[in-house]
């Protein structure tokens, strides 16, 4: 393993900011390679966490270096200033780096870190990008690939994902590291984790078992892994989407992943202050739970749940 530099920015009142990769050097220059990008945002706890048990799984788990066929760069953290103060955004202008690809190296902050992110990652077949949920919503993890006429959805399927979520571009999405990099010729995955602050949780696990398997069925490693499942390509005319007609507290019946019925309760709106049902929030149809908000409190108007119908 080598650790090596991706970026490093001076600083008038602090340490440099250096992001660093760690490259797992492949035995046979024919296969794949796949590079991993962690936390761009400064709260994506879940995607630091896989990343960085995929370091550790490399360095220690493959005993043998000639089961680590391709190349392979993860890098665990690219924002350390917003991760170390909690923010989500730079701290200093609060842009989103994942908003600045290509990049531009003679730009502003963001723009720059993104130049050099996006140029450390030239030259491997895949790329593998681990992003939050932008709202407030705990859901299955999935992968996300734009309809940008470059996507691979068939390739997708080898993380073992339940859902593929097949999303609409939007003019906002040219600016992302996956658009731009399947522009420049390489094949590029988002993996959409839950907005939740907690590791060594089932979430957590199941992302990094994602990982792992993908390296696995694209034979970047040598390594069997069981799980993961026949993938189901959705667009977002398969997803329903709830929302409640009431502010209160917010109680749900059922979790992601849950299968549900039509009519059935999956959860409820309490009244803040007096404690009674407002708002009894039934199964518009056969389907499974792929989003829920998650705090306890909700605003009127706000998405309850979002559902992946079936049936």
């Amino acid at each position: 393993m080598q650790k090596i530099e991706i970026v490093k920015i001076t600083s008038l009142n602090r340490a440099p900011l250096l992001v660093e990769g760690y490259l797992f050097k492949g035995s046979n220059p024919d296969a794949p390679s796949v590079a991993v990008v962690g936390a761009m945002e400064g709260q994506n706890i879940i995607p630091l966490h896989s990343a960085s048990k995929l370091v550790d799984f490399l360095k220690h788990k493959i005993q043998d270096e000639k089961r680590i066929k391709g190349d392979i760069l993860v890098i665990p953290s690219v924002n350390h200033y917003a991760l170390n103060i909690n923010e989500r955004f730079w701290p200093l202008d609060k842009t989103d780096i994942n908003m600045m690809f290509p990049g531009y190296d003679q730009g502003e902050t963001t723009q720059r870190i993104a130049k050099k992110l996006f140029d450390a990652l030239q030259g491997y077949t895949h790329t593998i990008i681990l992003e939050n949920r932008k709202d407030l919503a705990s859901c299955m993890p999935y992968v996300k690939l734009f309809k940008s006429g470059y996507e691979d959805l068939e390739s997708a399927k080898n993380f073992g994902n339940k859902i593929i979520h097949h999303a609409d571009l939007n003019p906002i999405d040219t600016v992302t590291l996956q658009y731009n990099l399947q522009l420049w010729g390489q094949k590029a995955y988002s993996i959409i984790c839950p907005n939740e602050n907690q590791i060594e949780t089932q979430n957590s696990y199941e992302v990094f078992e994602r990982l792992v398997q993908f390296l696995s069925k694209t034979d970047v490693i040598d390594y069997k892994m069981l799980g993961g499942y026949e993938s189901t390509v959705i667009t977002q005319d398969d997803i329903e989407v709830m929302k409640t007609p009431k502010s209160g507290i917010f109680i749900p019946r059922k979790k992601r992943g849950d299968y549900i019925v039509k009519g059935e309760m999956i959860g409820k709106v309490v009244h803040a202050l007096e404690g009674n049902v407002i708002h009894k929030i039934l199964a518009p149809s056969n389907g499974i739970i792929v989003c829920y908000h998650n705090n306890a409190l909700i605003f009127e108007d706000a998405v309850t749940f979002r559902i992946a119908r079936s049936g």
